[in-house]
């Protein structure tokens, strides 16, 4: 990485004009071979700047016919410029560049390879920032029989493997994806505007739901050229299903890359999540490509807005997987505004994505709420009308919200996007008999201007929640009256921030807090459950909701009903309430809370099954979403002989489970000592997406101290990749294994065997092998001694500290339950 910070890219770009970038790559010499042709303007001839580049050998570097070079500390020196100049680069590239697979079912080869954020300098000579976009043209040589891919439409291709693709307009080298090899392809034609084709590895053109995610696509296409008044900026869309993307998907102009993992989710048309995903990548067409950021502390432009509009149609679910994700975030030490300055792109990548595109985009829901959906939409076509091809800053965008709405936004910016930290909501209401007399909403710990709703819910004769009402209040300062409930019949419950309009921790008065408790959460509204199930597992995480009682409500919240919950919220809940077993709750407690959960959701799971083959034209109840969910759930949790035992005929390859819920109750069973070897080896083959991913977790959970050091040992090595990486590191701190992890040395081994990793790694493995599980104040005292003693990267730092805090919030909320920890 070439460590371009701040000043050096403004100089730059004051300097250069990036004209077009011509590169050949040959993919089929050893090693691969590139030929770049630059051709760039200079304001100030005579005057000298460099280039990125990073190849792993170069033949000749040209500039206006005099050699140049070497290159030192991946940049090239380039002196007495020209007005007009062009560089030439032959270069080899290195191996590591491109990321390969080889498909076990049939033997055949596939790469890819993203630049984002600074890896095109790996291949060609480049002045990689995102305000110095120009002219890419592409020419790639393939083995014959190859497919191959990037954001340019294909121009002309050979028999013998050449593929030339047309010029893109506008591209900055960081947006430069490619793949290539024997990919299956299917073409989609419902969008008659944009032709769209889906590619997988020729083994999985089986799976089912590609046709549905190209659909998906075309109609996210054709939604926000409705919406935004914009048409789609590329001529095509191709959708490429790839093994090894480290991110779950990427989109560039013109292209996106799947995760393979994702396909399981694609199987049944009633599981939002992949559609989530597909439309928040092709938002990126507009925000991140047609669109940028001037300079990387507004990434959030590109992935908040792309959350944003892709979760118009998911609110709840955004509500159930992200919001708590993002308050829980911005508690810790590392957080930071939405819009920060940074001084690189490795800096703005370390900050949270619960911040970046979790909060970015409920604080923009916020703000259309605030302003109206009308305001909202008019201010988004004329940021993508008046800045199109160009690149912005928060100013701007908001200059043309202000412009829509009549209003002057600029404060309201310095509080959301430019201040960190998020508001504590509480009610204080007083009552005269059955009548109120007043009602103020106090904000703690940070005092901005909110526009939330109000519910009041009463409890019917069948004593069941219903909504009464809801009012939407501005409020602002420390404490806001709200005048308009005075004298109104006292609810049962009030709920501040119903219906999720706002991005804020709330809290609830006395009496409503036990009539939520007694009814589970059950409100009758999703939007508003959401908020009431995020709050209570706040207080969980702060040390004011014991965790034992927050797994039993989620227990009873299954049995009362489960069929009424969204899938997220499900997946959600039980994944939360095994944490509160697992982690939260006092460990005497652990496997008495995971007994009970476990059995409340096999309950649910089985109530499931009998509805859906009692529906007419129902999926097989195995199939269903809401069955899968609750069984996941359960082979998470799962704890007596009784429940274990339904695992292991889970496990059993025979069985009608997907292999991911097949890897999860393996998993559990790891974790117990119950799975031989040769059923964890197996997982390669039963899964070819997920299989070696989910056998690197199995082997680590395993009981014993030589799988603990032999996953930590994988974790670590520089030989393993990155995903691989992360499956080791997370199966080794399990809750009750704490006998067999005493010898895994955190601070003297693993953070300065990271250091010399680029920060996202740094900061993902410190998370991940920080010994989460030894919760104690020994354990805090050292990680304060190491942060008091030294100083090592930003990065790692963070990861310490964030991760001491959270267990200063764990050992708060064990000893609410009291005991000895």
């Amino acid at each position: 990485m070439t460590d371009l910070s701040v000043t050096e890219a403004q100089a730059r770009a004051a300097l250069v004009e990036v004209v077009s970038y011509d590169l050949i790559l040959d993919l089929t010499a050893t090693p691969m071979r590139s030929r770049a042709e630059v051709r760039f303007r200079c304001r100030q001839p005579g005057t000298e700047t460099f280039a990125d580049l990073t190849v792993a050998a170069t033949h000749s570097a040209v500039l206006n016919s005099e050699p140049v070079g070497p290159q030192v500390a991946g940049r090239l020196r380039l002196t007495g410029l020209r007005a007009d100049n062009m560089l030439t680069v032959e270069a080899d590239v290195a191996d590591d560049v491109f990321t390969r697979f080889t498909d076990p079912a049939d033997g055949a080869a596939y790469l890819f390879v993203t630049t984002f954020p600074e890896g095109a300098a790996g291949f060609m000579p480049c002045f990689d920032q995102p305000d110095l976009g120009a002219t890419v043209t592409i020419t790639l040589r393939a083995r014959a029989g190859w497919q191959c891919f990037s954001s340019g439409a294909v121009a002309d291709r050979t028999a013998d493997g050449e593929w030339r693709f047309a010029p893109v307009q506008g591209l900055e080298p960081y947006l430069l994806v490619l793949c290539a090899g024997p990919f299956a392809t299917r073409a989609s034609t419902e969008s008659a505007r944009v032709p769209i084709s889906v590619a997988t590895r020729q083994s999985l053109t089986d799976v089912t739901g590609l046709d549905q995610f190209a659909a998906t696509a075309a109609r996210a296409v054709m939604h926000y050229e409705d919406l935004l008044g914009v048409p789609c900026p590329d001529p095509k869309y191709d959708i490429v299903f790839v093994p090894g993307l480290t991110a779950l998907a990427v989109s560039v102009p013109g292209l996106m890359l799947v995760n393979e993992t994702l396909l399981a989710r694609m199987t049944d048309p009633d599981d939002d999540f992949a559609a989530m995903v597909c439309a928040h990548e092709v938002a990126h067409l507009w925000f991140g490509s047609h669109v940028s950021m001037r300079w990387w502390d507004d990434l959030w432009l590109d992935e908040a807005m792309a959350t944003y509009l892709s979760n118009a149609e998911y609110w709840t679910a955004f509500g159930y997987r992200s919001k708590a994700s993002a308050y829980w975030a911005d508690g810790l030490p590392s957080t930071e505004p939405v819009s920060a300055p940074v001084v690189s792109s490795a800096q703005a990548l370390s900050r949270p994505p619960a911040i970046t595109y979790t909060k970015g985009a409920a604080v923009i829901r916020q703000l259309g709420a605030l302003i109206g959906d009308d305001a909202m939409n008019a201010g988004l076509t004329d940021y993508l009308t008046r800045f199109g091809g160009s690149t912005t800053m928060l100013d701007d965008l908001v200059g043309c919200w202000s412009r829509a709405a009549g209003r002057d936004l600029a404060g309201w910016a310095q509080e959301w996007l430019r201040t960190s930290g998020t508001s504590v909501l509480r009610p204080e209401i007083s009552v005269a008999g059955d009548l109120i007399e007043s009602v103020a909403v106090v904000q703690e710990e940070a005092s901005r201007t909110h526009l939330i709703g109000l519910g009041l819910y009463d409890l019917d004769t069948d004593g069941r929640l219903r909504q009464r009402r809801v009012l939407r209040a501005e409020i602002s300062g420390a404490r806001t009256v709200v005048p308009a409930l005075a004298g109104e019949r006292t609810p049962d419950v009030i709920v501040l921030n119903d219906g999720d309009l706002g991005y804020a921790r709330v809290r609830f008065d006395p009496a409503s807090r036990l009539v939520l408790t007694a009814a589970a959460m059950d409100v009758g509204e999703p939007l508003t459950e959401a908020v009431c199930w995020n709050s209570f597992w706040d207080m969980v995480t702060s040390g004011e909701f014991a965790a034992a009682e927050f797994a039993g409500l989620v227990g009873r919240r299954l049995r009362s009903g489960s069929s009424g919950l969204p899938l997220a919220a499900v997946e959600v809940l039980l994944e939360r309430a095994t944490a509160a077993a697992d982690v939260w709750a006092h460990p005497a407690l652990r496997a008495g809370l995971r007994e009970r959960l476990a059995g409340a959701a096999h309950e649910a799971a089985a109530a499931a099954a009998a509805a859906a083959a009692a529906a007419p034209a129902a999926p097989a109840a195995p199939g269903s979403p809401l069955w899968r969910a609750l069984a996941y759930g359960f082979a998470g949790c799962a704890e007596s002989a009784a429940q274990l035992a339904v695992l292991r005929d889970w496990i059993d390859p025979a069985a009608a489970v997907d292999a991911d819920l097949r890897a999860r109750a393996l998993r559990t069973l790891a974790a117990r000592g119950l799975a031989s070897g040769q059923e964890i080896d197996a997982l390669a083959s039963l899964d070819p997406v997920a299989g070696e991913v989910n056998r690197a977790t199995c082997l680590a959970v395993r009981p014993s101290a030589a799988a603990k050091a032999d996953a930590w040992a994988a974790a670590l090595s520089d030989a393993t990749s990155w995903r691989l990486a992360q499956a080791h590191a997370s199966g080794i701190w399990v809750p009750g294994q704490e006998s067999v992890l005493g010898g895994l040395d955190y601070f003297g081994a693993a953070l300065p065997a990271l250091a010399g990793r680029d920060a996202r790694t740094q900061r993902r493995l410190a998370h991940l092998l920080f010994p989460a599980t030894l919760v104690s104040e020994a354990t805090i005292g050292v990680a304060e001694e190491w942060l008091a003693k030294t100083d090592g990267p930003a990065a790692l730092r963070a990861a310490v500290e964030d991760q001491a805090t959270a267990m200063y919030a764990v050992l708060a909320a064990r000893r609410l339950a009291g005991g000895s920890i």
